[in-house]
């Protein structure tokens, strides 16, 4: 199992040591005004500077114009980009061409019925040639505007298999990241039911509203265990 993971909403004063940890392979930062782990561009470059190597920043916004998502990145030095509003596929092509990593979220909502997957498998499968990484994310509740993430909500885990069959095989589409409610507590239940290509986690793991390196650890020792877990069940399966 290597399941990467994204630590989103990354502010100034966080304790970025944890971006050392295997398997970290990304942190966020969240340039949506709205929502209350927004931070400006220009505070940016100086945490990007910080990080090591192996973990790539990544910005995240919402229904920006093309020249404003460039503004901002520039501004912040980011190359990569999460996309979290109604872009369309041409809009994603566009920043690709421009020489940006384009990742792209879609809601799920928190309960689905048996129609689901293939409902949003069709509203992704337009982006398939136009993006780098597909985000599911679970639906954001009705008075959250435009902060369409971060809200510690998950959705129904249990379809993720019959989505990822009507996306393709593996290798035929963008790997696939999954967000939405995830923690410590839970993240082995998750993975029981589908194992992504990455985990993008924000608020389960924080303390008072700030990122948590104690919280970030149990995260990342409940993901080993579950790989331990799984690996196990995979050998006793080919007795």
């Amino acid at each position: 199992m290597n399941v990467r993971v994204k630590i989103c909403g990354i502010q100034p004063g966080d304790d970025l040591s944890f971006t050392h940890t295997e398997r970290i392979a990304y942190v966020g930062f969240i340039f949506v005004p709205a929502s209350r782990r927004y931070v400006h561009p220009r505070q940016v470059p100086a945490l990007v500077r910080s990080l090591p190597a192996s973990c790539t920043p990544v910005g995240v916004v919402v229904d920006e114009e093309f020249d404003g998502v460039r503004q901002i990145c520039d501004e912040a030095q980011i190359r990569h980009v999460q996309l979290h509003g109604r872009e369309t596929p041409d809009f994603c092509r566009r920043l690709k061409s421009c020489g940006y990593t384009v990742w792209k979220s879609f809601s799920v909502p928190e309960t689905v019925d048996g129609d689901a997957a293939t409902v949003i498998a069709d509203q992704i499968r337009p982006y398939l040639r136009t993006i780098d990484g597909i985000l599911l994310d679970a639906a954001p509740p009705a008075a959250a505007g435009s902060v369409t993430g971060g809200h510690g909500r998950r959705f129904d885990w249990s379809m993720l298999p019959r989505l990822a069959d009507a996306l393709g095989a593996h290798g035929t589409r963008p790997p696939l990241w999954v967000a939405g409610g995830i923690s410590p507590e839970n993240v082995e239940q998750c993975l029981a039911c589908f194992v992504p290509d990455g985990l993008d986690v924000s608020s389960g793991v924080e303390v008072n509203g700030r990122k948590s390196r104690a919280r970030i650890d149990s995260l990342m020792k409940a993901l080993r265990l579950a790989a331990r877990r799984q690996g196990l069940v995979q050998n006793l399966s080919r007795r």
